[in-house]
C-alpha cells in the first residue's frame, strides 16, 4: 500500500476527532471504522491490541491508541500529528464553551442537545464489537472471554479490575491456544532509529518536566501556567483506567487543594468533556482556561495527554519486539475477546448517561441499523443522531 501523506493523516484523525462524540471507547471505535474498515491503513487486531495495551497504562485511553495508531503508520511524525488531529476539535470547542460559561453561566439547552448524541454513540459502539467479535471470536472459549470480561467490567469497574481481567484472559489464551513449534516466528522489528525515538521522546520530556520544576518564574500568568503543567503532568502519569476512573482524583487536586473551581465548575467542566468530541479528559482544558485563560487551557491539556502518549510509544516498542512468537499471538488470542467483552460493557455507561426515554430507545436502534447495515460513516451517524434527538425530543 502506498504510504500515506502526513497532512491526509492529519486530516483523517481530524474528521475523526470532531465527530467521535462519546469518549475514549466511541473514539477508538471511530478509529477502528475509518482506518481499519473503510481504509484498510490498520488490522483489527493491531487496533485491538493498542486498545490492550492503552488500558493497563496510565493516561486517556483514547489518547494512546491514537498515538499508537499514527506511530503505526507514520512512525513519531505519525504519532504526533495523530494526537494533535484528535484534541484540536475538542479542544477550540471546549475552550468556547468555557467562555460563554464563565461569561453566561451555564445553558441547560445545549446539554439537551448534546445529551441526544449519545444513543449514536451507544450504537456505533455496539456496532463495532459486532463487527469485531465477528472476526476476532471463533469458538467457544473465547465466547466464554468476552462474556466474562463484559460482566466483570459491568458489575466491578476500576482500573484493578481492568488489569485483572486482561491478566486472566491472557493466561486462558497461554494455555489453551499456545501451539509449541520447534522454531518460532522472529519477532518483527522496527528500525533501530525508529525504536529509540520513543526514547528520545520520554527523556526530553523528563528533561522539560525537570526544568519546569525547578523555574520559578517573577509573573503571576507564567508562576500560573507552570503549577498547571506540574499539576496535570504529574497526575497524568499515575492515573489509570481512563478518564472516568481518575475524574475524583482531579477534582480533590483542582477543587479540594488548589481551589482552582468549585465543585460545581468542576461538575460543569465534567459535563461540557462528556458533550464535547474526543476524551473527557480534555475537561482538563476547562481549569486551565479558568485559571489562565486560552494559554492555561493549552497548557493543561498538552500536560494531560502527551507524557502518557510517550509511555505508550515506548511499551509499543517491546510489544513490537516480541509479537509473532506463538506464545505472545496465544496470549492475544485470550485478550482480544476480552477487550471486545470491555467495548460491549462501555454500551451500557454510555447509554445510561443519556436521556431514559424512547427517543433515546428509537434512535439507537436506527443508529445500530445504519451502522451494522448500511456501514454508514460516523461522520454522518453522529450528525444524525444529534438532529434526531433533537427532533424527536420536541414531539
Amino acid at each position: 500500500m502506498q504510504e500515506i501523506s502526513l497532512f491526509r493523516l492529519f486530516l483523517i484523525f481530524l474528521k475523526i476527532g470532531t465527530t467521535a462524540f462519546g469518549g475514549n471507547v466511541a473514539l477508538v471505535a471511530a478509529v477502528r471504522k475509518d482506518l481499519c474498515e473503510k481504509r484498510k491503513i490498520l488490522s483489527d487486531s493491531q487496533v485491538l491490541d493498542f486498545t490492550t495495551l492503552g488500558n493497563v497504562l496510565p493516561g486517556p485511553l483514547a489518547t494512546n491508541v491514537i498515538t499508537a495508531c499514527g506511530y503505526a503508520i507514520r512512525g513519531m511524525a505519525g504519532a504526533i500529528v495523530g494526537l494533535i488531529g484528535i484534541l484540536l476539535p475538542a479542544f477550540i470547542l471546549i475552550c468556547v464553551l468555557s467562555e460563554f460559561y464563565f461569561r453566561y453561566g451555564e445553558s441547560p439547552t445545549l446539554m439537551k442537545i448534546f445529551g441526544g448524541l449519545l444513543p449514536g454513540v451507544a450504537a456505533i459502539i455496539a456496532a463495532t464489537a459486532w463487527s469485531l467479535a465477528k472476526k476476532n471470536v471463533s469458538n467457544a472459549l473465547q465466547v466464554f472471554v468476552l462474556i466474562g470480561a463484559g460482566v466483570a467490567i459491568f458489575f466491578l469497574q476500576g482500573f484493578l479490575i481492568t488489569l485483572f481481567v486482561i491478566i486472566v484472559s491472557g493466561s486462558i489464551g497461554f494455555l489453551f491456544f499456545n501451539k509449541k513449534t520447534e522454531n518460532e516466528i522472529p519477532s518483527s522489528h522496527v528500525s533501530r532509529l525508529k525504536s529509540q525515538v520513543p526514547l528520545y521522546s520520554v527523556i526530553s520530556l523528563v528533561a522539560i518536566g525537570l526544568l519546569i520544576y525547578v523555574f520559578h518564574p517573577l509573573s503571576l500568568f507564567l508562576q500560573e501556567l507552570r503549577m498547571l503543567s506540574l499539576v496535570f503532568g504529574s497526575m497524568s502519569v499515575t492515573l489509570f483506567g481512563g478518564g472516568y476512573v481518575f475524574i475524583p482524583a482531579i477534582e480533590k487536586v483542582v477543587v479540594g487543594i488548589h481551589h482552582w473551581v468549585t465543585s460545581k465548575e468542576f461538575a460543569d467542566g465534567i459535563a461540557m468533556g462528556q458533550v464535547t468530541p474526543g476524551p473527557v479528559a480534555i475537561s482538563a482544558a476547562f481549569v486551565g482556561y479558568k485559571l489562565s485563560g486560552p494559554w492555561g487551557a493549552l497548557v493543561s491539556t498538552l500536560s494531560i495527554f502527551i507524557p502518557p502518549a510517550a509511555l505508550m510509544l515506548l511499551a509499543q516498542q517491546f510489544i513490537d519486539r516480541i509479537k509473532g512468537r506463538p506464545s505472545v499471538e496465544a496470549v492475544f488470542k485470550g485478550v482480544r475477546p476480552a477487550v471486545i467483552g470491555m467495548i460491549v460493557a462501555s454500551v451500557w455507561v454510555i447509554g445510561k448517561s443519556a436521556p431514559q426515554d424512547w427517543q433515546s430507545l428509537v434512535i439507537f436502534g436506527i443508529i445500530l441499523a445504519l451502522s451494522l447495515w448500511k456501514n454508514f460513516d460516523t461522520a454522518i451517524l453522529i450528525p444524525i443522531a444529534g438532529l434526531m434527538g433533537w427532533g424527536l425530543h420536541l414531539i
